[in-house]
């Protein structure tokens, strides 16, 4: 029997939304954390053996632990000529390091000891190898740091963003071949780093956490090693996606992540954009309910459809997002959109939702939309706070009408055109902020990519931005949680989720328990159509929920879901699917609970690897992680993460 949802009415608020930190940056910073934690380890332990080289080889690590702040301000300061001269006090710096640490030869001979002498080799190998590749890094990004916002004058500040994009647009391919040479020194690093043996370290010695962070420094620099690896066959095709030889054309389709779906939101609106050499011009734009009336479906609505929607007996274009795999929701629903609209063509298709327009007006500020209003970031009351922008929006596509609009959600096309005019007449100040809040658009999946041409569309999945769900090795483990609104309103404005995730290793085995708490602090909105409100918050909310883990996992047991839990397999993962929302919904204000209890096929080990896939459209979650009865981690989870535990 499923157990009826615990019912939570006093719950802390949300964690605020983390500050973005690049993965490369995140990794420099980790790197440094358990290099200082190791080193003073080790060099303790040297002073307690072998006085005098100790003595000189602690004193040095002691002073480079003091200079950890000053790196990680520069860092963050994204100044590039700091950078270039802190690079090289560092080099000197590890080089005496390096001449006191060849005194304490004598570890290597003791049997215990040569362990541990042999990690301080390895991180001192890493730390020559981080300093030459952060050699290359300035070295690669010095005539495009406009582009990516760290501080300098690459480019000529006369010139026009058009201007600059034209430069980008013939020049960044020749940023590949060191990418290449980049990815093989973080190659390096990471060789060096999995030589380390996490589990004969103390979690904690003198205030100092070391095993903890000798596993997150393996799981980040891993997970840039993997970034530049995949990434590189998508940016060699950036004449291709920038139009260089012949222009593209990419539909816009705009989910709505107020109403979360699989892939991300509610297909509401799409648009038509050329590019050309660079440069993007909006074609066209138009609301999706006006395809599914030029389609008139009869395509019988499929079992999820059916099972938890209200009244919708077949299968209609703006619903066919059901799989939260991106790139099979799209092959299902392009030929039905083709049928519906065969005139329009094109060579891509992003998904995006409303983080994308939230980051452009933060940048650029209120923008005018001619026929449509004005948009800015300020929160609006109205809305619990959410981006006026955001407010704006919903009213244009929702706000009851006395009469027939069929252009309600056509602002897709108007909006990006504005959004795009202001952008191309910013000033250069303004360059590296847009970049920067695109680039994590997209790590975070408020953007997603789809290729008709299948070599594009390869590169895209192995880049990992086209939302596609991950296929991994047998010996990796593997979550991803996948929510859909089936209210029909926009509750995910209000609603704020937050996961309490635990493992335990027991009999050689990996057993999950996984804790979702939903709440919406917020009344519900007035309803009342025939006045003319604006229904935002429904009056109750209802939610299909599933859980993708490897294939052969077995469930233990499901809470919180009013229908028996549903499992199959699908996308190469076992699924254990249930909904809330008709007997037990979420009543707002209030708070829900769901929990899934499951043994992974993934068997533990001292390296085991779980990849957190994370839902594209979904905000910030604070994310728990208990290992075996202890708090490990809290974090908020805003992208996929790899995690490594020794089990």
């Amino acid at each position: 029997m499923t157990e009826i949802p615990s019912l939570l009415p006093n719950q802390e608020p949300p964690m605020a939304p983390p500050k973005r930190l690049h993965p490369i940056l995140k990794a420099t910073l980790y790197i440094l954390t358990a290099f200082f934690a190791l080193l003073l380890v080790i060099g303790i332990f040297a002073f307690t053996t072998i006085y005098l080289p100790g003595k000189e080889f602690l004193t040095q690590v002691n002073q480079l632990k003091n200079k950890q702040a000053e790196i990680q301000s520069i860092l963050a300061s994204k100044d590039l000529n700091k950078m270039k001269s802190e690079v090289a006090s560092l080099r000197q710096d590890q080089q005496n390091l390096a001449k006191s640490y060849q005194k304490l030869a004598i570890l290597s001979a003791i049997p215990i000891a040569k362990n541990y002498y042999s990690d301080g080799q390895q991180l001192l190998s890493i730390t020559s190898d981080g300093l030459d590749t952060a050699d290359i890094v300035i070295k690669a990004i010095e005539p495009y740091q406009d582009f990516i916002g760290f501080k300098g004058s690459a480019t000529n500040s006369a010139k026009t963003t058009e201007d600059r994009i034209a430069f980008l647009t013939d020049s960044i391919e020749g940023i590949v071949p060191q990418l290449n040479v980049i990815e093989q020194k973080i190659s390096k690093i990471q060789d060096s780093l999995d030589k380390i043996d996490a589990s004969r370290y103390p979690e904690e010695y003198k205030g100092f956490k070391i095993q903890s962070n000798i596993l997150k420094a393996q799981e980040v620099v891993g997970q840039v090693d993997q970034f530049l690896k995949d990434g590189q066959p998508i940016l060699s095709k950036t004449s291709w996606l920038l139009g260089k030889d012949t222009p593209r054309q990419y539909l816009l389709l705009f989910q709505n992540d107020a109403e979360l779906r699989p892939t991300g939101g509610f297909w509401t609106a799409y648009g038509i954009l050329k590019v050309d050499k660079g440069k993007i011009t909006p074609v066209a734009s138009d609301d999706i309910y006006s395809l599914d009336s030029k389609l008139k479906s009869t395509v019988p609505a499929p079992r999820p459809i059916k099972a938890y929607h209200i009244n919708v007996p077949y299968w209609n274009i703006r619903d066919m997002n059901i799989s939260p795999d991106f790139p099979t929701s799209i092959e299902t629903m392009l030929p039905y959109f083709q049928k519906a609209d065969p005139a329009d063509k094109f060579d891509a298709i992003v998904g995006l939702d409303t983080q994308v327009l939230v980051d452009f007006v933060k940048v650029l500020g209120r923008v005018g939309v001619p026929g449509w209003g004005n948009f800015t970031p300020e929160p609006d009351k109205r809305c619990g706070g959410c981006p006026q922008i955001i407010y704006q929006l919903e009213y244009i596509a929702g706000k009851p009408r006395n009469y027939i609009d069929t252009q309600r959600k056509g602002f897709l096309g108007p909006l990006m055109h504005s959004l795009l005019a202001n952008a191309m007449g910013s000033p250069k100040e303004k360059i590296g902020p847009l970049a920067e809040g695109l680039l994590n658009d997209i790590y975070e999946k408020h953007m997603l990519f789809y290729f008709v041409d299948k070599n594009v569309q390869a590169a895209a999945v192995q880049a990992n931005i086209a939302g596609a769900i991950a296929q991994v090795d047998k010996n990796t483990d593997y979550l991803h949680i996948n929510d859909a609104n089936m209210s029909s309103n926009k509750t995910n404005l209000f609603l704020s989720e937050k996961i309490k995730h635990e493992i335990i290793s027991t009999n050689g085995k990996v057993e999950h328990k996984i804790t979702i708490t939903y709440t919406d602090p917020f009344p519900p909105s007035n309803c009342n159509l025939e006045k003319g409100d604006l229904c935002l918050n429904a009056q109750k909310y209802r939610d299909w929920f599933r859980f993708y883990v490897p294939t052969g996992s077995q469930l233990v047991k499901m809470t919180g879901s009013e229908v028996e839990p549903v499992l199959y397999e699908e996308l190469g993962k076992q699924v254990f699917e249930g909904f809330y929302g008709n007997k037990y919904p979420l009543f707002p204000p209030g708070s829900l609970r769901t929990s899934v209890q499951y043994t992974s096929s993934v068997a533990p080990s001292s390296s085991y690897t779980l990849l957190l896939q994370k839902q594209p459209g979904t905000k910030p979650i604070p994310y728990e992680l208990w290992v075996n009865g202890q708090k490990y981690e809290t974090f908020n989870w805003t992208a996929d993460k790899t995690i490594k535990l020794s089990l």
